[in-house]
Order: C-alpha cells, then structure tokens, then sequence
C-alpha cells in the first residue's frame, strides 16, 4: 500500500515534555497570549488572548485546545511551554516587582 520509512530519534524521548491529563485539567479556563505578544502588555487586545477551552488525549498524547479568535488551536506542551505564557502568572509577577 505504501513504503516502509525508517525513522531515527535523536536523544531519549523526554516523559516531562507530554501533559499528564491532570496537569491539562488544571489549566481549563486559564487566559493565555502569545511569547510573540508579551510587548503588549499590560492591556493586550482581546484578539491576542487565547482561553483553554478544552483537553484532548490523541496518540497517547495529551493536547490543549485554546480558541483564539481567529480559530482553535491544538498544543502539546513543547508548543505551550515554549510559545505561550499564563497571564494569571505574568500579572501575579507584576504584583511582586
């Protein structure tokens, strides 16, 4: 039906960088923006934050689904982790300086 492909890993795949479902739940609700998108704080508009609305768990891995307003996204949490930044976190170090 089609060809057989080899595929070589580098490095050991790490467990820390997948979301356990937990971990997904917790973060439902919670208001996101873009690292991209950080220069507009403290006011960003509306269209730049994004809200967890959802968790799915596809090929054993477990994903967030935020609406923006231009659509959905799906993330793991390499995409999360390195893309995106809780607000909640960002105006809770604001508070601290």
């Amino acid at each position: 039906m089609g060809e057989e492909y080899e595929v070589t890993t580098i490095g050991d795949w790490d467990d820390d960088l997948t979301f356990e479902l937990d971990e997904a739940f917790n973060l439902m609700y919670q208001e996101v923006i873009a690292v991209t998108d950080l220069h507009l704080l403290p006011s960003p508009p509306i269209e730049r934050i994004g809200i967890v609305i959802g968790v799915t768990h596809i090929n054993n891995e477990v994903e967030l689904l935020v609406r923006f307003s231009e659509g959905i996204e799906n993330l793991i949490k390499t995409q999360f982790c390195g893309d995106f930044v809780l607000l909640e976190k960002l105006i809770s170090l604001q508070n601290k300086n």
